[in-house]
């Protein structure tokens, strides 16, 4: 599959205007960014959410649970066949939260859509390593 460096700058701008959103908490900048049918998973139990609805729902828990949040991301893997597009990357959130600063590292993987608005999220999962998990291993140890 071709990726031109013009489809890759605009991928690459839709990642970090997202990543900017989310810095600021600014929902509506979040959700801008959203297809209509967008799925968002999380590591949470709760974290499955389906449609713009249940994202900003989740999108404002998120803020409403923290002073101050930003995201930045490793290396972004992308990939494209005509307008539709997956990224992988390494992430890392910074957030205060009831007066202490936490830091999440984790793994993104995302599916965008490019629409007459501009290449938009259809899908988002976010996970965060086992600490359980052994270096190696594709499953924790029980025992």
């Amino acid at each position: 599959m071709f990726l031109s460096e013009k489809t890759r700058e605009a991928i690459i701008s839709t990642m970090y205007a997202y990543a900017s959103a989310y810095s600021r908490m600014d929902v509506n900048g979040v959700m801008e960014l959203m297809a209509p049918e967008v799925m968002a998973i999380g590591s949470g139990e709760d974290e499955w959410l389906e449609g713009r609805e249940q994202v900003q729902a989740g999108t404002e828990r998120d803020f409403s649970e923290c002073e101050t949040v930003s995201i930045e991301y490793g290396d972004l893997r992308i990939a494209a066949d005509g307008i539709i597009a997956w990224v992988a990357t390494p992430f890392e959130i910074t957030a205060i939260a009831g007066g202490r600063m936490q830091v999440f590292r984790g793994r993104l993987t995302a599916v965008l859509m490019d629409t007459w608005e501009g290449w938009r999220f259809v899908q988002m999962h976010f996970s965060f390593p086992n600490a359980d998990q052994e270096e190696g291993r594709s499953f924790p140890v029980q025992g």
